[in-house]
C-alpha cells in the first residue's frame, strides 16, 4: 500500500513540477498587478501546493517504512537492509526539507500581499509551527550534513535556516518600510522556485547531469538553481525597491 501510495503521489509531483516550472516565469513577465498576472500567480502558487504536499507525503512514508517503499518485493541481506534504511531516511529527511521550504515560501508570499500592513494575520500559530518546523529540520540535517560531510545538506540547511529566520523576522520587525511587503512577497516566490528549480535539476535531470559531471562536481545541478535565484532576487529586488521607493 505504501509503495503504491509513494508511486501515485510521485506521478502526481513530477507532472504538476513540470507545468509550474513554466508558469513560475508567467506573472514574473506579465504587468504588475494585471489580472493575467494575478491568475498565472494563482496557478504557480496552487502548483506549488500540490508538489510541496506530495513531496511531503512521500517523504514521511519513506520515513516510516522505506523498505515498504523502495523495495515492496525484494529480499535483501541484514547489513543490505540496514545500509538501505539508513540512506532512504536521511535522503527523505532531506527531501521533507526542502518540500517544507517550499511551502512556507508559498504560503509566506501569499499572506504578505493579504496581510499588507497587518502582520498580525502571519501570526496564526500554524504558519509560526511550519516557519518553526523548517528550522528544526535545517537544524536536523545540518547535523546530519556535518556528521556524513555531506556538503550538499549542509548548503542546504543553511539556506532552510537563513529562510526561517527571514520570515519570522518580517513576521516581528518593528515597522514596516512602505510597501515593504511588495518585496517580501517577491523574494518569497523567488524562493518557491529554486526549491521548483533544484528539484528539477537535480533529481528530473540526474541521469543526464550523471554522464557529463564526476566525483563532487555533481553537487552543481543542486546548486546552481540556488545560486541563480538568489542573484535574480537581487536583482529584482533592487529594481522593485526603486520603483515602488522602498528604502
Amino acid at each position: 500500500m505504501f509503495h503504491f501510495i509513494h508511486q501515485f503521489s510521485f506521478y502526481i509531483h513530477v507532472f504538476i513540477g513540470a507545468i509550474s516550472l513554466v508558469v513560475f516565469w508567467l506573472p514574473i513577465v506579465a504587468k504588475k498587478g494585471s489580472d493575467f498576472h494575478k491568475k498565472s500567480g494563482n496557478w504557480f502558487v496552487w502548483g506549488m501546493y500540490s508538489v510541496s504536499i506530495s513531496g511531503l507525503l512521500m517523504s514521511i512514508l519513506v520515513l516510516i517504512d522505506p523498505v515498504a517503499v523502495r523495495l515492496p518485493s525484494d529480499t535483501l541481506s541484514e547489513e543490505k537492509l540496514a545500509r538501505l534504511i539508513t540512506l532512504n531516511r536521511e535522503a527523505s529527511i532531506f527531501l521533507l526539507m526542502l518540500s517544507v521550504l517550499v511551502f512556507n515560501n508559498v504560503k509566506q508570499s501569499i499572506w504578505v500581499l493579504r496581510a499588507r500592513n497587518d502582520r498580525e494575520k502571519l501570526k496564526s500559530p500554524t504558519h509560526l509551527l511550519m516557519i518553526a518546523g523548517l528550522g528544526i529540520l535545517g537544524l536536523v540535517v545540518g547535523g546530519l550534513g556535518i556528521d556524513r560531510s555531506n556538503l550538499l545538506f549542509q548548503i542546504f540547511a543553511g539556506i532552510c535556516l537563513l529562510n526561517a529566520v527571514g520570515m519570522t523576522h518580517y513576521i516581528y520587525k518593528s515597522t514596516l518600510q512602505s510597501r515593504e511587503w511588495i518585496i517580501a512577497h517577491l523574494g518569497n516566490i523567488f524562493g518557491a522556485g529554486i526549491g521548483a528549480y533544484t528539484a528539477f535539476f537535480a533529481f528530473g535531470g540526474r541521469r543526464f547531469f550523471a554522464e557529463i559531471l564526476e566525483g563532487n562536481l555533481q553537487i552543481i545541478p543542486w546548486v546552481l538553481p540556488a545560486v541563480v535565484g538568489i542573484l535574480a532576487t537581487r536583482i529584482y529586488t533592487v529594481k522593485y525597491r526603486k520603483q515602488f521607493r522602498v528604502a
